[in-house]
């Protein structure tokens, strides 16, 4: 359905103000592919190697089955929360802390939904960790980033119109229902305890 996400047996869904994605990834990092392999696990879709992200707005009119929603964190440190349907794995979204309540993430590959993400692909980012044993060469002629590390690498990717925009600090606290309200009335996030480097297959498969 239209402006919403929902998992893939229907239970949980959110029902977004503003569908339009604002940024659009694909990204080489063990992070994101750890959280997709929990799901792969716990019985939820296969792992792709460089998995498609898409920003989403935060404001959402409603959200349904959170009663089967469950947060998630890969380490105690980790910056980011993910959010499964428990019945049957789809990813819901991602919060993050320099998210500022104003966007989400979402990998639309490992959730449902027919959200606007009409939005060209943006740039590979974080290939630091990707490498031919994990999947084929990226082929898109856009803007590829090993990492943040260094100030040159973090102001070529901010002058970037579509990254600049979605990630600069909102003028004031962003207020009403959004997906990080979904977050703080679930459970708090349980710990999976992977480091960055861990198969997360074998711990919990």
């Amino acid at each position: 359905m239209k402006n919403t996400i929902t998992c893939y047996c229907g239970v949980c869904a959110l029902d977004l103000v503003d569908d339009k994605a604002t940024c659009h990834f694909q990204c080489g990092c063990n992070s994101c592919r750890q959280k997709i392999q929990f799901g792969e696990i716990k019985g939820g879709r296969k792992t792709k190697p460089l998995p498609e992200l898409f920003l989403m707005p935060s404001h959402l009119r409603k959200a349904k089955g959170v009663e089967h929603m469950k947060a998630y964190k890969l380490r105690e440190d980790a910056a980011s929360t993910q959010v499964y349907c428990t019945k049957c794995w789809a990813i819901l979204g991602i919060d993050q802390t320099g998210y500022h309540n104003k966007i989400f993430l979402i990998f639309p590959e490992f959730c449902e939904t027919e959200a606007d993400l009409s939005l060209p692909l943006v740039a590979y980012i974080w290939m630091e960790d990707y490498n031919d044993s994990i999947g084929p060469a990226p082929t898109e002629d856009v803007p590829l980033f090993e990492s943040m590390r260094y100030e040159q690498e973090y102001k070529r990717a901010f002058s970037i119109p579509e990254i600049g925009d979605t990630f600069a600090e909102p003028d004031a606290p962003i207020t009403g229902f959004t997906f990080r309200s979904v977050v703080e009335a679930l459970a708090e996030p349980t710990i999976l305890g992977v480091q960055e480097q861990d198969n997360i297959f074998k711990i919990y498969s």
